[in-house]
């Protein structure tokens, strides 16, 4: 049995498995970057101890050999990761299995297979699922790239092997010269240069005008079930902005078609633990195999809601070796949910993250309002992590009644100091087109739905200076104290990154940007 368990991950994440492993009677271990950081990461005070990885931002927590060394100290039985950073990491699952210390996900040679994207897809062909056409193999010469672009013919999208989080993909849509494509994948490999550990990458049909749907799979090696689907069509740049469940999309036929494939690729890999399985779907509700997603997803709260079970609970049953205690018989879907993901971001910017303080937070409240956040007056956010800050879920009867919670919360939530994504939500949902469920995945580009959000009553505040005039000629004046050593220790912060920067005899690690991105799958 599970004693304690170290959570290699923060935020919002952390702190839900914190909650779970509570109320299951298990001891946790908090992770934290450096010493004095700690009111920044409220999972250091929830959990029963934490330890400091030494390190500023991301590159602790993809520090393998300190995570094991973290957790054989705190005697800890096994590691969960979350999502993002190492969740997904193979090697890091089979470091962990070598330590004798339980890695709650799936076996290393199930993630080292679901990893490669192409053998996904050749796994998901040998149970029945439908594949878009695609290259087969990897492009690995000019001859290559202009014979599969022929063969396969716009729309189709570059796409990285071993990518996530919507980076490593390039879209063709219509005519192309040898020269345009040559240099779109010459620009995709810099971007994969920069964000994974190989630049390899495949040609795969693009299914415009779709619905991302997704659905649920439990399995502990012998027994697998669904949970249903999750409606995870609003998106930009490929990662998801909103999510619910059930798919209004879908009717219970389609439903029990893909779920049902959804678990026999599930028991093709043995599958222990919680994982996803990922669709599009075109107008005519013809659906293709999309990925695998081996960890838990960010938008697990939604399927909770409907189905009443806890999913990181049952992760951690299933690494204990336990077996599911229900069968899909017993799977009853109430209600609705939806999620919106506050994010740090500007809409008005094209989404573009806004680091900064939290100067002031009402959180919403009310029946079927659920929050996920780490958030509280006066806290950082760091411009090296993701820029999740808060998951708000309703849950209603209908559809309906959810999206009405839904709106009624974003109304009641301020979190001012930092942009939000809190305009979008609030815009979208009285969209007539997102009422009835007429959208795809290129909803936010084309809806024109940004154009018509207005700046904030309560912009973002700046530095303000007092003007003097002189002669003729305008003088800056004094800025406020406060302000002034505001700015102060952020500039000595600057410098301070650059020159540590500069004088590291080895670059960050390239997972960094994939790692921040990957929640966003």
């Amino acid at each position: 049995m599970i004693k304690k368990i170290l959570i290699a991950n923060r935020g919002e994440i952390a702190l839900r498995i914190i909650r779970t492993c509570k109320e299951m009677g298990i001891k946790t271990v908090a992770l934290c970057p450096l010493p004095g950081q700690e009111s920044n990461f409220l999972e250091t005070s929830l959990a029963n101890e934490h330890y400091f990885l030494d390190k500023e931002g991301t590159q602790g927590y993809l520090d393998q050999k300190k995570i094991i060394e973290i957790a054989k100290k705190a005697r800890a039985d096994a590691i969960h990761p979350g999502y993002g950073f190492l969740a997904e990491n193979w090697r890091f699952a089979k470091f962990c299995q070598k330590q004798n210390i339980k890695f709650i996900g799936p076996h290393f040679k199930v993630l080292k297979k679901l990893e490669d994207k192409i053998e996904a897809k050749k796994l998901a062909q040998k149970v029945g699922i439908p594949v878009l056409s695609a290259s087969d193999g990897s492009i690995k010469t000019k001859d290559d790239l202009f014979k599969w672009a022929f063969k396969i013919k716009p729309p189709f999208v570059l796409k990285a092997r071993k990518g996530g989080g919507g980076i490593g993909i390039r879209i063709v849509n219509g005519h192309f010269s040898f020269g345009e494509l040559f240099s779109t994948a010459a620009s995709l490999q810099g971007q994969m240069g920069l964000a994974f550990s190989d630049i390899d990458f495949f040609l795969e049909k693009y299914l415009s005008g779709a619905k991302h749907i997704e659905f649920q799979i439990l399995g502990d090696g012998n027994n697998f079930v669904h949970l249903g689907e999750r409606e995870c069509t609003i998106q930009r740049r490929f990662q998801k902005l909103l999510e619910e469940a059930p798919s209004l999309f879908l009717d219970e036929s389609k439903r029990k078609e893909m779920g049902g494939l959804a678990i026999k690729l599930g028991r093709e890999l043995r599958y222990k633990g919680a994982a996803t399985v990922e669709f599009l779907v075109d107008e005519a509700k013809n659906f293709y195999f999309l990925e695998v997603n081996p960890r838990i997803q960010v938008e697990h709260p939604v399927t909770e809601a409907v189905t009443g079970v806890d999913i990181v609970e049952q992760q951690i049953r299933i690494a204990q070796g336990e077996n599911i205690p229900f069968s899909q018989s017993d799977i009853l879907f109430n209600g609705w949910a939806i999620e919106a993901r506050i994010n740090g971001e500007d809409c008005l910017r094209k989404f573009q993250p806004g680091p900064g303080t939290i100067e002031k937070y009402l959180p919403p409240g009310g029946q079927g309002i659920f929050l996920h956040t780490f958030l509280k007056e006066g806290q950082e956010i760091y411009p090296y992590f993701d820029s999740l800050l808060a998951k708000l879920i309703a849950w209603g009867k209908t559809r309906e009644e959810a999206i009405r919670k839904l709106s009624r919360a974003l109304d009641e939530m301020t979190i001012e100091g930092i942009p939000t994504t809190i305009p979008f939500f609030k815009a979208l949902l009285k969209n007539k087109d997102f009422l009835v469920g007429n959208f795809n995945t290129d909803f936010v580009e084309i809806s024109g739905i940004l154009e018509e959000l207005e700046p904030p009553k309560t912009p973002r505040k700046i530095p303000k200076f007092k003007e003097k005039y002189k002669e003729g000629k305008v003088v800056l004046g004094e800025i406020e104290k406060k302000e002034v050593a505001k700015l102060i220790f952020q500039i000595y912060q600057s410098v301070k990154k650059f020159v540590r920067t500069s004088s590291m005899k080895k670059t960050p690690s390239r997972w960094v940007m994939a790692e921040r991105l990957k929640m966003f799958e």
